[in-house]
């Protein structure tokens, strides 16, 4: 069987998934979202604070932060430093959850919405790039089948709790 290599020379059967996801991952920030938002006007966002603006966009009530933490995989700890991060700068705001006075519910200003609404614009112009590499055939099956990992593993989770 011979090894499969992309025209740059990387072994297609040595490169691990996780690897392949982070590159991707990290190439659509730093070539389509960072440089343009920070050109928006909205130079303090990073990758890191995608998760949580892309959580809460679809969720314009708000979530409480260990919800926000859950979905983004990380400590209930570091999405604290985000969201103040993303407070001070006017994206997110802290309101009283009105099914528990005590808890507070994280949610999107306008700021918020509107810098969420370019980073979009942002992704599908790249995906479109990338679109154009790989052929259409080819992008949706590997939508598909990312999205059809991504829904077992979720389907998992929730076997477990």
């Amino acid at each position: 069987m011979a090894i499969s290599r992309s025209a740059h020379g990387h072994d297609e059967t040595q490169l691990g998934l996780g690897t392949l996801l982070r590159i991707s991952y990290q190439v659509m920030m730093a070539e389509a979202v960072e440089p343009n938002l920070a050109a928006a006007g909205y130079d303090d966002i990073r990758s890191a604070h995608l998760p949580v603006i892309q959580a809460l966009s679809s969720n314009p009530a708000g979530l409480r932060s260990t919800e926000l933490a859950t979905h983004a995989r990380i400590t209930k700890q570091s999405m604290g430093y985000l969201v103040d991060h993303l407070d001070s700068g006017g994206y997110v705001e802290r309101v009283p959850d009105p099914t528990d006075g005590r808890a507070k519910l994280v949610r999107l200003t306008e700021r918020g919405f509107q810098m969420y609404a370019l980073a979009g614009g942002q992704v599908v112009t790249l995906e479109g790039i990338w679109t154009g590499y790989l052929g259409e055939q080819n992008m949706r099956q590997l939508k598909r089948l990312l999205a059809e990992l991504w829904d077992e593993i979720e389907r998992r989770r929730d076997d477990s709790r």
